[in-house]
């Protein structure tokens, strides 16, 4: 857990969370020192590492409030009071586990759900304040989450995952390639390639992710899709060896050729 938090992913993300808290407190504190903690909250939630692209949620958390609080709008002039509303928060109660498919689904729900509260308590003036303190964290952390850190902090994420599925796909093919026929490890072998695999599958899901993001910090993660499809290729052709060193007790030499150019061209 150390590790992670000082890696470069963890900095990043320690440096976005800094930055969105620092930005969206100031501002709740200069509109209404009273009740300030909702913008703040918001934010720090938002930039939450495992919610999506960065991008994609802010919008779909602002999509979300304003089609939430359009739709409770309505409902809410022609539904009797107070009994109306409860049955809203009932509704959306029910609704919660089916909304969840979607971020803005999600969050148009919880809009309804929430200003319903607000209304039973009897703050209408509250609930307002709340969409417009949400719109304003998404604002804030497009900008905080958008901008340009020193090299040390880029796509910390990707590189991590990288370097882990580099690591363990060498392991495998070293293992692979230096068995002797007398003394076959097959329980080694496949850990390392469970392990391969697996940080493989982590490393594609970081790129992909990185991919969806807006193009300043795509950029940051340019090549890393190539470097991923061959790694895929690397590990499945490794997978294969292994199977004929199974079947005849000796590495193949076309299997041994293909690796040697797979692994010239990760090199380059």
């Amino acid at each position: 857990v150390l590790r992670r938090a000082a890696g470069p992913a963890g900095r990043e993300y320690g440096v976005r969370v800094g930055l969105s808290f620092g930005a969206s407190a100031a501002v709740a504190q200069a509109l209404h020192p009273l009740h300030w903690y909702w913008l703040p909250a918001t934010a720090v939630f938002l930039v939450k590492p495992d919610l999506g692209p960065l991008a994609s949620r802010a919008l779909c958390r602002a999509a979300g409030t304003v089609s939430g609080a359009v739709l409770f709008a309505g409902l809410a002039a022609v539904l009797p009071d107070p009994l109306g509303l409860v049955a809203l928060v009932a509704a959306c109660g029910a609704l919660i586990p089916v909304a969840t498919r979607h971020f803005a689904a999600q969050t148009a729900v919880v809009t309804v759900l929430v200003l319903s509260l607000v209304m039973v308590g009897g703050e209408p003036e509250a609930s307002w304040g709340r969409i417009t303190e949400t719109l304003l964290a998404c604002a804030i952390v497009l900008v905080a989450g958008h901008l340009p850190l020193p090299r040390g902090h880029r796509a910390g994420g990707v590189r991590v995952r990288l370097a882990a599925a580099h690591d363990a796909a060498h392991a495998y093919v070293r293992h692979v390639l230096s068995e002797d026929v007398q003394g076959v490890d097959r329980h080694g072998r496949w850990a390392l390639r469970r392990e391969a695999y697996r940080t493989l599958a982590q490393a594609r899901a970081a790129v992909d992710l990185a991919a969806a993001e807006l193009p300043v910090l795509a950029r940051y993660a340019d090549g890393s899709r190539q470097v991923t499809v061959v790694l895929e290729r690397l590990v499945d052709t490794t997978t294969a060896c292994a199977v004929q060193v199974d079947d005849t007790g000796r590495v193949p030499e076309q299997h041994a050729r293909r690796i040697d150019v797979l692994l010239a061209e990760l090199a380059a």
